[in-house]
Formats: C-alpha cells, structure tokens, sequence
C-alpha cells in the first residue's frame, strides 16, 4: 500500500516525489538495525553505533517530513531528550518536538504523520507545542526544561527554530542556580527510589544511583552554567557553542571543558568516559537481547549478556557474577565522580562570592561551611596517617556534613601510600580503632572509606569483594555493600527505636563489653567469598592477622576469628535443629562455651539475617533465634555439666498444665485420658498455657463428629515476633498430613514448621506453625478465626482437594535449581530425616505432602525454611508402621521420586 500523502491544503502546488510503501519504509529501518546489531555483536565501538543510530533515524524522519510537510514554513521537526543528544540505543524512545505556530490548523495531518510513525514501529514519543507552550511548560517543569535543552532541527522552519533558540536562551528561564537545585532534588529522590542502592540485585542501569542519568546530570548543569554565562573565564571553549553542550554534540568536549574548569580531574574524565562507554554497551547488548526499550537488567539479561560479552564461569566465580561485579565496580566510580562534581558546583554556582567559614581542627585539618578539608595540598604527603584521621575526626562530631571535593581528591591521588608500612603503622591502626569506637556515623566513615578507596587499600581482603555479587535470590546485595549493611544494622541496635523491633539485640549489643569487636566480626564475616573454599575459614584466618597487626590480645583476637568462623551457626541451628530439645540446645551452648561469645553471635546474627535480605527476618524467625539464645544461655548458667534431660521438662510441662486445667475444672485422670501419652515432643513444643488450652477444646469435642482444628496464637516478646499455630485434633489415616499441608495452602498461608505426635490409640496430635504471605502471624478476629477453623476442618475431614495451578514469579523461574534429597537414619533413632532442598515455587510443601501420601511416608516433624529462591526443608518420617526407613532400595526410590516429580512440577508451572 502506497502512503497517501493528501496534503494538498497545505500545498497543493507542491511536486511529490513517489514515497516507499509502509513496509518498504519498514523493512529499512530493520535492515539498519540489525546491520547495527551485528556490529555490535562483532565488536564495534557502541559510542560509534549510537550515534549512527541516531544519525539512521534522523535521516528517515526527515525524508518522511519532507514529503509529509513540503514547503511549510510553518513547522519544525526537532529531537529532544537523549535523541536530541545524537544518543539513541537500538529500542530508545524517538523523542520528537513538533513545533507548530497554529497546530489546530494542521491537527489531522499531524496525528496522520504520526501514525505513520507508529506502523514503520518506531518508539516514538511526541509532543505538538507552539513557542508559548514551550516557554510555558519550561518554566513551570524542570524536567521538561530540560528535554527541550537537548534539542536538534530534524527538518521543517529553521526560523521557528531559531525562535526557540532564543527563547530558551534567556536567563531568567531557570537561573542557574535554581536548576542546579531542581536538578539536585530530582537526583535525590530518584535515587531515594532505589532505595538509595547502587548495588541493586537487577540494577536499573539509567535510573539507579551512578547509573546513566547520573552521569547526564552533571551534563545537565554545566550545559546551563554555560548557557548562563557564569563559567569561569579560564573554562570557556571558544569553539564551543551554548547549543552544542546542550544538545551533546560533542561529548568528549563537553567533558574536557570541566576538565579546563577545574571541576575533574583527568582521572576522573576517564572514569565517567569508561564508565558511561561500559554502561552504553551493556544498555545497547541489554536492548537486543530483551527485543525491546529495557533498563532494568534483570537476572536472565545478566546471564545473557555475561555470555556475550565472554565472561566464563571458573571455580571461584560464575561468569555473570564476573560480569555483574565489572558494572558494579563501575557505578561506584560513577557516583562518586557524580557526588564530587555536584558538590563543585554547589561550591561555585550556590555559593559563589560568599566567605566561606572556616574553623581550624588542627594542623592537618579545618572546616569550611560544614565540610571538612586539609589545610594544605601537603598535609597526606608528609603525613600519611592523617587520612585515617580525617575520618576519625568526622565520626567523633555530628556537624560534619562531608568532605571537600579538593581533599577527596587529594586523598584518591595518595591512595599509594597506604601500603604496608601504612597498615602497620601504630599511629594509624590506633586511628582505625578509635574510628570503631567513635560515637557517631561509623557507617557513614566506612562507606566513603569504601567509596574513596580507602577501605579496600587498608584491608585489601575487602578490596577483592568490592562489587563482587552472588547469582541468587538470598543475597540481594554486593559482599561489600552487605557488609555496610551488617555494621549500619548494628549501629541501629543502639538506637531507641531497636529496643521495640530488637529488644534482646538491642539489650545485647547495648551491653557488649567492647563493641568494636563485633563490628571488626562484622568487616570479616563475608570477606572469604569468591576466593573459592570456605569463606568462613578464610576470613577468620584474615580477621585473624587483623587484630594482630591492630594489637589485639589474645582473647580478643580469639573471640573475633570464632565469630567469624561460626557466624552461620546460630542461624543454622535455629532454622534446621529442633531447638525444643535440650540436647540440642546443650551442643550448641557447648560450641558457644560462654555468655560473653553467645551474646556477640546473637548480635551478629540478628544484623547478618537483616542486612543479607529484607524478606529473610521474619516474627517466626525472630522468635527461634530469641528463644534459642535464651535456652542456650540458661544451660550454660545452669552450667554445661549437668544438662537439662529432655524426659525432666516434658515432664515439667506436664506438672504445669495439669495445675492449670485443674483451675478450669478438668481432674488429673481426665487429663492424662486425653493426652494418650502422645510423647515427650508435644510438651516440649508448648508452653503449659498452651498445652492446657488444647487440652480444654479436646475435651470439649467428640472426635466421632470428625477432626477438631485449634488456632493459637504464638505471641512473642514484642509485636513483630510470634506465628499462628494450627492445631489438628483428628483420628490417624494415610494422607492426612498431605490434605492439612494441602488445605493450609488453600487459606493462602504458609507453613514454618510442624510437628506430628500420634497416640498409642492413633489419635493425632498435630501441630503446624503458620505465617502469613508477609512472613508475619496470622491476626484474626473471632469471627474470622472461626470461619479459618471450620473451612480447615470440612477441608481435612473430607480430603482436601486439588489446588489449582499457581504461577512461579519470573525471578523464581531464572533460579530453578535441581532438587536435592537425601534420607539418612541414625542408628537407633526412631525416625529417618529427609532434606530437601528445592527451587522455591508456590505450594511446594502441599506438592511434598501429596508426594509423602504417595510413598506411603508418615511425617512426624518438619522444619520449613525458605532462603531466597530456594527451600531447605526437613522432615522426621517413618514408613506406615511407623518404623524408619532402613532399606537402601526403599530410600533410593523415595529419593528419586520426589527429585524427579518436583523438577518436573516447576517446569510446568505457569508464570
């Protein structure tokens, strides 16, 4: 089909020439593109190829304009926004200005031209202004100021686009310094939007902080410093004009001239050069690999792009874990650069001709307008240590704001001298403890250390995790970002608002006789990742010849190298152990051996759980490591001689209830009636009020009229710990521990953990722990508690039925992992265990249970542990006789069954 060009209103004396078809039209923009494609793919430079884009596009729109709008004066085509900067990746936005003196006039050839646009399958986006409109909208919107700033004639009036020119040219249109202020507040809160991460699990490679944008910030500001004719005189490019800065014609210039003003280093130049040239490449490959406008570079794109760009797997490292810790290496550089620049400019266009304030500190050091600086160019070459002191100096007083853009400098170009005569400096060693100890923003003092450098110079263990990042679901962060946020998650345990969400943390750390140890824990913990073995043994080997060369004694320097060794166990142990057994808690006080190392582990604990992943601290899991550290800290004060017996508390629990059902009415040989000797595990599991309230509602209830369901709340010490027990009252039979997971499930609920007592008589008495999908208890009214009972119990009393299909989230689906199953018995023990540990999916644990029901597998406890995209579950379970399971080729097969059923469950899924 032939476009109809139709424009005879406009003008109809006009000669045409024959315009391709539609798909003509079409079919050359692709065959550009993908011409693009392939040389970037062969490696072509993408600074190159964006700009050829752009160039491609520009000469298609005009030679559409030209037959679309022959001889109307009375139009201009021009790009704005990065198009207008000659940018334009391989699905940007085509961001168009149609400049119009009467657009009502020529409304519907427009709207046609633009639908052309559309069928061709361009991304365009478009405004129809006049020259009021613009200068309106400009002034009202920064953001819109700003597209127009970044603006270039396609096609159509030059003098209307002259117009423009000099209307966006007056300095009363956003002053300098206002839109250095409406810049730098935009910059804040998007970054504020990313939760102020730079090291973002899928980092959004325009938006996030030292990402693209930031670097067009900084373009940005000196393109209207220029065009305000404040630059300084020195800094002027002669050759230069207002309009090429803005519209980004020549990039390497536009940098230079900061360069020339004194604002960047030539370091620094390099680093936003490289640095945008690598961000360029992964957005220009990220866009071809996604087929579309895509930022974000999502899990699957990472391992694409990894592959692409010849990142290969080794021992210590994935290849896209390579790949992902070069980006993030990156946009450190990037936003540091970012926070100097804007810094200068708050120096020279906020506060340009103010006297600046100055205090003295000391010889080395003074403060001006809140920032600290050297006193002169000199002080770091004559005096190494004195780097160390700036930051204990910052950290010992609230009225710091930062650090002069000249002295972060200076300290960057004196990173050399931290060597080893550096590190062993006594002089110096003391500054880092005194830092450690310092009563005020120690994270804000580590993270610029890390930022400037510093930190990865002074323990260049740390330096190798810089950016270093793990493919997975459960580490949302770098090992050198988490680590920031261990320490800030400590830091926060001093605070009053910790004593509500963490009151045993916060009354730990609080108390710790030397505070310091536990952030050095904290430095080291991770610091083994990526090196290949366990990262935990070499990184308390590390810590190890850190307190050494720090003088550290020798019980000091011991109890830092055994957190850091055994930083995992104590969560370990409250997820995988059953911690209501007292010879559990008795090992693991005994590997604790004093107060003084469980309270340390506990802090750490709480902080590494924190800090690793949002979703991981949840009121259950809040309420294993609580009650773990207060069981382990009993048995050490009773002292680890003379352990608890498991029969003695059971039987003291027992004691408890019995008086308390007493008070409501219910004699001793009753009581014991009901119970039916359903085993030690039931007491040890439940507090005495809680064992005499399901004893009052069994009491109450004629199991011959089915199943009875129970809800309890489980409240913790403070309102963000504790879980929703569901207690199953209910004759034995195959499959009932299937249809309760299943009918749980239905109620959209999910199962921490559970717990299967069976009387001699086959009564059950099963207990399961619930959360809600927030990982919180489940807190109902009466009413609604009730109706939950009721439907859990027809539910279970009638065989649950199916659940429909439930879809697996696309992150979940990029880590699919292959099921792992093991089934080991313990000679002598009563049960056999079986671990699972599977790619996460929703109604994984009823697909278990449907699978136990299968196999004929009676579960008598279960620990249910979710870590990010992954599940590690354990089961008691014995066979129907209630025997373990001790033949090799019954093991195997269940083994293999459930390995083979739930790989091939996730892959069916829907997402």
């Amino acid at each position: 089909m032939r476009l109809s060009i139709g424009q005879a209103r406009l003008a109809p004396e006009a000669p045409r020439q024959p315009l391709a078809d539609t798909a003509a039209l079409r079919r050359r923009i692709e065959q550009s593109d993908q011409a693009l494609g392939q040389e970037f793919w062969a490696g072509a430079d993408v600074e190159v190829l964006v700009a050829r884009r752009a160039a491609c596009i520009d000469a298609f729109l005009a030679e559409i304009w030209q037959h679309w709008f022959i001889h109307n004066d009375n139009l201009a085509l021009l790009a704005v926004g990065g198009y207008g900067r000659g940018e334009l990746h391989p699905h940007s936005d085509i961001d168009l200005l149609i400049l119009a003196r009467k657009p009502s006039a020529v409304r519907e050839e427009i709207a046609a031209f633009v639908r052309l646009l559309w069928d061709l399958r361009l991304d365009i986006g478009h405004s129809v202004r006049t020259l009021a409109d613009c200068k309106r909208e400009a002034a009202r919107d920064v953001t819109v100021a700003t597209t127009l700033m970044e603006r270039r004639r396609l096609a159509g009036s030059s003098r209307l686009a002259a117009k423009l020119d000099r209307l966006l040219a007056r300095r009363s249109l956003w002053p300098s310094p206002r839109f250095f202020r409406a810049k730098h507040n935009e910059q804040t809160e998007r970054h504020r939007q990313f939760d102020n991460v730079d090291y973002g699990l899928e980092p959004n490679i325009k938006g996030s902080p030292g990402g693209l944008r930031d670097i067009q910030t900084i373009l940005w500001i000196t393109a209207r410093q220029r065009a305000a004719n404040s630059w300084p005189a020195d800094a002027t490019r002669r050759d230069a004009t207002v309009a090429d800065v803005a519209a980004g014609k020549d990039r390497a210039d536009s940098l230079a001239s900061l360069v020339d003003a004194g604002f960047l280093t030539p370091l620094e130049c390099r680093w936003l050069r490289e640095g945008r040239r690598f961000l360029w490449r992964v957005r220009f490959g990220l866009h071809l690999v996604a087929g579309r406008r895509e930022d974000r570079l999502l899990f699957d794109h990472q391992r694409e792009l990894a592959g692409q760009f010849g990142y290969r797997d080794t021992d210590a490292q994935l290849g896209v874990e390579q790949f992902m810790g070069d980006y993030y290496r990156h946009v450190l550089l990037l936003r540091e650069v970012n926070d100097i620049l804007l810094q200068h400019f708050d120096e020279a266009i906020l506060r340009a001709g103010e006297r600046p304030k100055i205090e003295p500190i000391n010889e080395s050091f003074r403060i001006a307008n809140n920032y600290i600086e050297v006193t002169g160019d000199d002080v770091f070459a004559k005096r190494p240590a004195a780097i160390m002191e700036m930051f204990v100096l910052m950290a010992q007083r609230r009225d710091i704001a930062g650090v002069r853009a000249a002295t972060i400098r200076l300290v960057r170009e004196h990173l050399h001298l931290i060597d080893d005569g550096f590190r062993h400096d006594a002089e110096v060693t003391s500054y880092f403890l005194a830092l450690l100890r310092a009563p005020h923003t120690l994270v804000s003092q580590l993270t610029r250390m890390r930022r400037y450098g510093v930190l990865g110079r002074y323990i260049p263990e740390f330096g190798r995790v810089v950016g270093q990042m793990q493919h997975d679901l459960f580490h949302v962060y770098t090992v050198d970002a988490h680590t920031m946020m261990v320490i800030r998650q400590m830091r926060r345990f001093h605070y009053r608002s910790a004593q509500e969400k963490y009151p045993v943390a916060s009354h730990v750390a609080r108390n710790l006789p030397k505070i310091e140890l536990l952030y050095i824990a904290g430095l080291f913990h991770d610091i083994g990742k990526g090196r290949g073995g366990d990262h935990s043994t070499l990184g308390a080997a590390d810590a190890v010849r850190f307190c050494r060369r720090h003088g550290l004694d020798g019980e000091d320097t011991d109890l830092v190298e055994w957190l850091v060794r055994e930083h995992l166990m104590m969560s370990a142990t409250a997820q995988h152990k059953d911690i209501a057994d007292p010879e559990v808690i008795h090992a693991f006080a005994k590997r604790a051996a004093t107060e003084t190392r469980l309270d340390y582990l506990y802090a750490l604990t709480v902080a590494d759980i924190n800090a690793t992943n949002p979703t991981l601290w949840n009121s259950w899991r809040a309420t294993l490591l609580r009650q773990l550290y207060y069981r382990a800290r009993t048995a050490l004060r009773r002292g680890l001689d003379s352990p608890a017996a498991r029969g003695e508390r059971a039987a003291a629990c027992r004691a408890a209830a019995l008086d308390k059902l007493a008070q409501r009415g219910i004699d001793n040989a009753r009581a014991l009636a009901l119970w039916d000797d359903p085993g030690d595990g039931f007491f040890l599991h439940h507090t005495p009020t809680s064992v005499a309230a399901i004893t009052a509602a069994i009491h109450c209830h004629d199991l011959a009229r089915g199943p009875l369901v129970t809800i309890l709340d489980l409240s913790g010490q403070v309102s963000d710990e504790g879980a929703t027990e569901i207690f199953l009252y209910a004759r034995d039979r195959d499959g009932l521990f299937a249809d309760s997971i299943a009918a749980i499930d239905a109620a959209k609920l999910r199962v921490a953990a559970a717990r299967v007592a069976t009387t001699a008589s086959g009564v059950c008495f099963n207990s399961y722990i619930v959360l809600d999908d927030e990982g919180r208890r489940v807190v109902m009214e009466g009413a609604a508690r009730a109706r939950l009972a009721a439907k859990l119990t027809r539910t279970v009393a009638g065989g649950a039925a199916a659940n429909p299909p439930r879809r697996v989230s696309r992150q979940l689906r990029q880590f699919v992992m292959p099921t792992e199953v093991a089934l080991t018995t313990e000679p002598g023990a009563g049960t056999s265990v079986l671990r699972v540990v599977a790619a996460d999916r929703p109604g994984v644990l009823a697909t278990l249970g449907g699978l136990f029901a299968e196999l004929g597998i009676s579960v008598r406890g279960a620990r249910i542990t979710t870590l990010g995209e992954r599940v590690e579950d354990v089961f008691e379970i014995t066979n129907q006789a209630k025997y373990p399971i001790t033949h090799a080729g019954q093991a195997q097969t269940i083994a293999d069954t459930i390995r083979r059923r739930l790989d091939a469950e996730i892959a069916q899924m829907p997402q």
